[in-house]
């Protein structure tokens, strides 16, 4: 075999795996007995869906730590197939997770990234400005808070033939450095 051939083949045995680690959930959001619901039918029938274990995410919008609970307001939005809010998607309300566990609002912070897996429990009322809502509670079984994301740029190449390696070197100096 070629060098050529023995390189695509490594790749061709290498790229599923890579795939699929990328694909899974992280420990913690694994759950089997997840139900299918959806943040706007729950809502809309708030008793129907009590006690089913739903894995939602969002973006965090406050934290509030009471003596023995702590109460997180959340934006709703879908989830892509790593459990990871989606960062394109457009929201779908809010929703509040609520625990017994101590989040610090310092690391919890306005804006970063949540997924939790919980249970349905009741509806509780929040103040969003001027007007009084009412929201769906998770009772927290596990989350993740996701790392921000950093964006990767695409090359600055102006056509795909671009080689970006050609004349590095003009005249025995780089070339940037004239």
């Amino acid at each position: 075999m070629t060098h050529h051939w023995q390189s695509l083949y490594r790749f061709v045995w290498v790229l599923p795996a890579f795939l699929s680690a990328c694909a899974n959930l992280p420990p913690e959001l694994e759950a089997p007995d997840v139900a299918p619901v959806h943040l706007p039918q729950v809502v809309e029938e708030p008793t129907a869906f009590q006690g089913e274990k739903v894995r939602w995410g969002g973006v965090i919008l406050s934290v509030e730590n009471e003596t023995k609970e702590t109460w997180v307001q959340i934006l709703e939005k879908p989830l892509n197939r790593s459990g990871r809010p989606k960062e394109s998607a457009q929201p779908r309300g809010r929703f509040l997770m609520h625990t017994t566990t101590f989040l610090d609002p310092a690391i919890y912070s306005q804006g970063k990234e949540l997924t939790v897996v919980g249970t349905l429990n009741s509806m509780a009322e929040r103040t969003v400005g001027k007007r009084k809502i009412q929201l769906p509670v998770i009772e927290a079984e596990s989350w993740r808070l996701w790392p921000e994301q950093t964006s990767v740029g695409t090359p600055a190449y102006p056509y795909w033939w671009y080689d970006p390696w050609w004349g590095l070197y003009y005249r025995g100096w780089p070339y940037w450095y004239y």
